[in-house]
């Protein structure tokens, strides 16, 4: 019990400093969003213009799948965004001298980013809605429904846990070779790959089908497709369940494996260098 009251005031921390960041730096977070709205916007008129009589924009019948593109890229910033969050800032701590004070604290700091996540979660997923309530109005006749927005922030609630598992393990990775800034927007842009791809091209019982099922972020963005499009099949209480699970045992992977590279950062007396 003792824990989880810790725990508590970690994440009342944490999300008192997440505030204070978004008052003295607003500027920051609205150019950021502006900006990834702008690379979409421009893939999407770029590929308008070679489509007869500008279809790519326009019509349910325009011969580029946007809604998922478009759903897909929001997912692409809420992970990078997340993610951030973690080794953004670790790397940020390293260069300062702080995460040294961090990692010998009375908490453990696999236990902080944890927090420092789920209370950064809130704005992560006010900046999806920002951004896909962008690309709703920017973009005629999609076929989003905005009145499933509640349904849509259960699926991101549930899916930040599985990029939680991910986030971990890139933060390790920092620990141990600082400046990763670059390769990891690599991977992020790798993902967004696998958002774009299409599940229904996979033959039923195939690895690639199983994979993109069980990996946390595609499985995610399967669900967004079905609580955001009216089109798509219904989701379910025992899908909700079952992703539920597979983004707490990856948490939970993500977890130990971060312990693992703490403890080597340690032995090799990385934790203070800046």
């Amino acid at each position: 019990m003792k824990m989880i009251q810790e725990f508590l005031l970690i994440v009342k921390a944490e999300f008192k400093r997440d505030l204070l960041f978004m008052y003295r730096y607003p500027l920051e977070i609205l150019s950021f969003l502006f900006f990834m709205y702008l690379i979409l916007m421009a893939i999407l008129l770029g590929l308008s213009e070679l489509m007869p009589s500008g279809q790519g924009l326009s019509g349910k019948d325009s011969p580029i799948d946007r809604e998922t593109m478009i759903l897909g890229y929001c997912l692409m910033q809420f992970v990078l965004a997340t993610q951030m969050g973690w080794s953004g800032q670790i790397q940020n701590e390293s260069q300062t001298g702080t995460l040294e004070q961090l990692s010998i604290s009375g908490h453990s700091l696999a236990g902080v980013l944890l927090a420092r996540g789920i209370s950064q979660q809130p704005r992560q997923i006010l900046s999806f809605f920002l951004l896909l309530g962008a690309y709703f109005l920017s973009i005629p006749d999609t076929g989003i429904e905005p009145g499933r927005a509640p349904l849509v922030i259960l699926v991101l609630s549930i899916t930040a846990f599985g990029v939680y598992g991910v986030a971990y393990l890139f933060a390790g990775l920092t620990l141990i070779f600082k400046r990763v800034g670059f390769f990891f927007q690599i991977i992020n842009f790798a993902f967004l790959g696998l958002f774009w791809q299409d599940r229904s091209g996979m033959a039923e019982g195939s690895w690639s089908a199983f994979l993109y099922d069980a990996f946390p972020l595609t499985r995610g963005m399967t669900l967004l497709r079905q609580a955001v499009i009216p089109e798509h099949s219904r989701l379910g209480l025992e899908a909700l369940l079952g992703f539920a699970a597979i983004c707490i045992a990856f948490t939970f992977v993500g977890y130990w494996t971060f312990r693992w590279m703490e403890k080597k950062a340690r032995m090799q007396a990385l934790l203070s260098q800046y």
